[in-house]
């Protein structure tokens, strides 16, 4: 049943960026693109785990990732370029790996670890040479969440960590980001990401508020679609601008209602925000 569960959750993955593309009218294959290329990628920043009116809060963690990817790249107009990314990515959560800053007596501290699926999408502008990506990204994972200190913890967090044990746990995650590519295959990369954890996985209305999703994420790409054709070059920024601010409005729903909007549980989210070198090959 569990294999059935993931294969399910894999094809949803890809096959809803494939409905929205439908759904506006759109088809994006690899021969739409100019370029492409494997990447890999390494990231290292902040999070901050959060639960919506728990008394108290969660000391801030070092987070370090990897992403091994498919890069496709696009010419729009002279200067203007269209990114999409396919990526699988693995992270990890800890207070021992934060640059700076100590916790706090009253701060609950925890673990995690995870691993996913992703897809970036994005415009940018291109001076022969270097390049400006601003992108959006959505990704499904599973995680693991470990209580440090258990005994001290306090009682939300206790319940907190009671309720999610150390099992895998389903979640996906958004990211508003922009990469700045310094030649061909060299690039930097900053972004700022919201996670949601689910406490449980109940299949139907998890695909419910991810097909509303989907659906307002094709409605919002097809007004950035005008805006680019009418306007290339305020067209990356409106894309940017529109898709996260989806996100960001999805991503504040669902730290309420895991499974927004059928009334489910309250989930534990993850906030951070990273900085990272991008190769591609």
């Amino acid at each position: 049943m569990r294999i059935k569960h993931l294969a399910r959750l894999v094809a949803l993955c890809f096959c809803f960026p494939l409905l929205a593309s439908v759904a506006t009218g759109q088809s994006v294959t690899a021969s739409d693109f100019r370029s492409a290329g494997r990447f890999l990628e390494f990231s290292y920043g902040t999070a901050t785990p959060k639960f919506k009116g728990m008394d108290g809060s969660f000391a801030s963690l070092g987070i370090l990732e990897f992403k091994s990817g498919y890069s496709l790249r696009d010419s729009v107009t002279a200067n203007v370029i269209g990114m999409d990314d396919f990526y699988s990515f693995g992270s990890y959560m800890d207070e021992d790996l934060r640059a700076f800053g100590t916790t706090g007596a009253d701060e609950d501290v925890a673990r995690l670890g995870r691993f996913g699926i992703g897809n970036r999408m994005g415009y940018g502008y291109d001076w022969q040479g270097t390049a400006l990506e601003l992108y959006n990204q959505n990704s499904i994972n599973w995680t693991t969440l470990h209580a440090d200190h258990y005994p001290d913890a306090s009682d939300d967090a206790q319940a907190i960590f009671d309720r999610y044990g150390t099992q895998l746990r389903f979640g996906q995650l958004m990211e508003a980001g922009a990469k700045f590519h310094v030649s061909q295959t060299v690039a930097f990369t900053g972004g700022m990401e919201g996670a949601v954890i689910f406490p449980r996985y109940v299949f139907w209305p998890w695909l419910g508020s991810v097909a509303i999703y989907s659906i307002a994420e094709g409605a919002v790409e097809l007004i950035a679609d005008q805006i680019m054709e009418s306007n290339p070059t305020i067209g990356p920024v409106a894309y940017f601008l529109l898709k996260n601010g989806l996100s960001l409005a999805y991503y504040s729903l669902l730290r309420g209602d895991m499974a927004w909007p059928f009334n489910y549980e309250q989930p534990l989210t993850v906030e951070s925000f990273k900085l990272g070198l991008n190769l591609t090959f």
